[in-house]
């Protein structure tokens, strides 16, 4: 297979993972915050949170199990990694923090 086919096929599988992710961290979000509230509750900012979760997971190693394979493929810097989840952990937990104002 040809360099642009598999870099077509990851792109794919990417978007595929990124589905599945929004939805389980999403459904996996919203079970907890009805169980701890009592409610649904409007998670604006979790899907930021999660989309840095998701970014953070396929740098760091999704992207090395692929079909697409680069000597450009690098892991994300251990400060940033840290940073961006404490960011989305933020973010997250950020829609909980709203309903105890």
């Amino acid at each position: 297979m040809g360099k642009l086919a598999t870099f077509i096929v990851e792109m794919l599988r990417l978007v595929i993972l990124l589905i599945l992710t929004l939805f389980v961290l999403g459904g996996v979000e919203q079970w907890i915050f009805k169980m701890a509230y009592g409610r649904e509750g409007f998670l604006y900012t979790a899907l930021p949170g999660n989309l840095l979760v998701f970014f953070v997971v396929y740098r760091n190693y999704w992207q090395f199990k692929g079909w697409y394979q680069s000597e450009k493929n690098r892991k994300l810097n251990p400060g940033l990694t840290r940073s961006l989840i404490v960011v989305a952990l933020f973010l997250i937990v950020l829609p909980g923090l709203w309903t105890w104002a």
